[in-house]
């Protein structure tokens, strides 16, 4: 049997940027190791698998479906960018007819609809958020969210990424997410920012992924324009960050929808902004999120570019 296939670059409109996740068009569910075959196939950060849900079990008509996403190595509770790519794809690829669609996911229904200027909003959770305590490490924020002490081991995996020479101001870690933010010195530039490297190895060694599933860094530059953290248009943004994963199989991944539900809600409270323009800076690609806090969802806008459309072989 062969099925339609694409892979989408995500949160840009540059095919050499963003971040790329297939999209398998597969109408009925398959077996868990069948999707776990297919991902490490397309060996991309993420494959996701949208099943129509509605009576008519048809992509262009359905306005419900059921996805999940699976990485090289295994399945994960959320995705947005390989979201945004399969809504890109039902809408732009499918023509699929409704101005709206429902994800049905392990992280509770998703919408996805048209924004009226070509790209799409995502309505996904917001996170809860918690300081970090460390013996060494002070922060100036520790009135704004709730505190627990930092396993002892932490540390140290933090700095399989973040050279000792940058500092840090605080840890905040998203429990239901399993993923910890690093804030780092608002003085570092692009060209430091971009510089950082995982030691993928020592990390894995150092922690098995209990605690934390990623790490992103993240910092809000003082002086955007000075340190490089502006668009093509000059437009400065409200935050930058990155995202490692060796936990998920993904070293560092380009645009991490799923992060920002933990990254924006976080520089909300710290500059009391509920629209933040955010910029995920992956050595050479970079993506951009325009996000809106509403209640306890996170709003991500986001454009997305197919880059290779197939069919792809099954049994």
């Amino acid at each position: 049997m062969t099925y339609p296939s694409y892979i989408v670059n995500a949160f840009t409109k540059d095919i050499s940027k963003g971040n790329p996740a297939a999209v398998c068009l597969i109408p009925q569910a398959l077996q868990e190791e069948n999707y776990q075959k297919i991902a490490a196939d397309f060996n991309l950060s993420e494959t996701a698998f949208p099943v129509p849900l509605d009576s008519s079990l048809d992509y262009k008509t359905s306005k419900k479906f059921s996805l999940r996403w699976f990485t090289p190595t295994n399945e994960v509770p959320l995705c947005g960018h390989a979201t945004l790519a399969t809504a890109h794809v039902l809408f732009n690829e499918i023509g699929n007819e409704n101005d709206e669609i429902h994800f049905e996911t392990k992280s509770g229904v998703l919408t996805v609809k048209k924004d009226g200027n070509g790209n799409l909003e995502m309505n996904f959770p917001k996170y809860e958020l918690t300081l970090l305590k460390f013996d060494d490490l002070l922060s100036s924020h520790d009135n704004r969210f709730p505190e627990m002490a930092a396993p002892p081991f932490l540390i140290d995996v933090i700095h399989c990424v973040i050279p000792n020479k940058i500092s840090m101001e605080s840890v905040i870690y998203a429990p239901k997410y399993g993923g910890a933010i690093v804030i780092i010195d608002p003085e570092t530039t692009k060209a430091e920012f971009e510089s950082f490297k995982i030691d993928s190895k020592k990390a894995l060694e150092l922690h098995d992924g209990s605690f934390v599933r990623g790490i992103s860094i993240s910092l809000r530059p003082s002086n955007p324009l000075a340190q490089g953290f502006i668009d093509e248009s000059g437009e400065a943004y409200d935050y930058a960050c990155r995202y490692f994963g060796p936990w998920d199989g993904v070293n560092e991944d380009p645009a991490t929808g799923s992060a920002q539900c933990s990254i924006a809600p976080y520089w909300a409270v710290v500059t009391k902004k509920e629209k933040l323009y955010g910029f995920q800076a992956f050595p050479g690609r970079g993506a951009q999120f325009r996000i809106r806090i509403q209640g306890d969802r996170v709003i991500l806008n986001g454009s997305s570019v197919t880059v290779q459309a197939d069919n792809l072989n099954h049994d």
